[in-house]
């Protein structure tokens, strides 16, 4: 959304126009429970609950309902424990690195405000299957998890790549989803870390310039 502000040129307080992002509130609840408040970009809002289950370890059975009124998420059905399995297939360096620069050409919506962050899905082959931006890192995470789990993908076999921290927080909805391998051009944490050896996650950093740092099970790596 545009608006006015003043801008600093020259040593002058300037009128200028200026785009800024737009945060909502939004409370999921399954099966008439509130579980939680979100504060999240408008829209996605299926995806969004979906992908905060997927991050607690839980997939709704087939024959759910998603519905959406104002701030209210709702999903109906059966929850089961995710189906997915963490997978050991090996994922080619040049592909982590080129899903992390991805980010960055799809990231349309950080190009015009600087206020998103971004996340997409990729198979081991290299295609991009998913790919989302928010205002909250943890909120793209859940939404671009959901995505996948919209379109029956197999959380199992895909890599993710993110613009943010790979905070302990972060990484956790990872392993819980059981995907294998997370990457982002940004540091981890000690508590990243640690979470992804718990949970058997391959944790990649700094990944930029063709280069990065693999903190937990490299074997995932595959080097040409």
């Amino acid at each position: 959304m545009d608006r006015e502000a003043y801008c600093l040129r020259n040593g002058r307080l300037e009128r200028c126009v200026d785009r800024v992002v737009v945060e909502r509130a939004y409370a999921v609840y399954v099966n008439g429970s509130r579980l939680v408040s979100l504060s999240c970009s408008p829209g996605m809002e299926e995806e969004l609950a979906l992908g905060f289950l997927a991050g607690l370890g839980f997939s709704p059975s087939r024959g759910y309902s998603v519905s959406v009124e104002g701030g209210r998420v709702e999903v109906r059905g059966e929850l089961e424990r995710a189906p997915w399995r963490r997978g050991w297939g090996k994922f080619p360096a040049e592909v982590v690195v080129r899903a992390v620069e991805r980010l960055a050409e799809l990231g349309e919506g950080f190009r015009a405000t600087g206020a998103l962050h971004g996340a997409l899905c990729f198979t081991p082959g290299g295609e991009v299957v998913g790919f989302v931006e928010d205002v909250s890192r943890h909120c793209a995470v859940d939404k671009c998890l959901g995505l996948a789990v919209k379109r029956g993908l197999d959380l199992g076999s895909l890599g993710f790549a993110v613009t943010c921290r790979l905070t302990g927080s972060v990484v956790e909805k990872f392993v819980s989803a059981s995907v294998p391998l997370v990457a982002s051009k940004a540091a981890v944490t000690l508590q990243g870390v640690l979470a992804a050896e718990r949970g058997g996650v391959t944790l990649v950093g700094f990944a930029r310039g063709g280069r990065f740092n693999v903190y937990t099970y490299p074997k995932r790596i595959a080097l040409s």
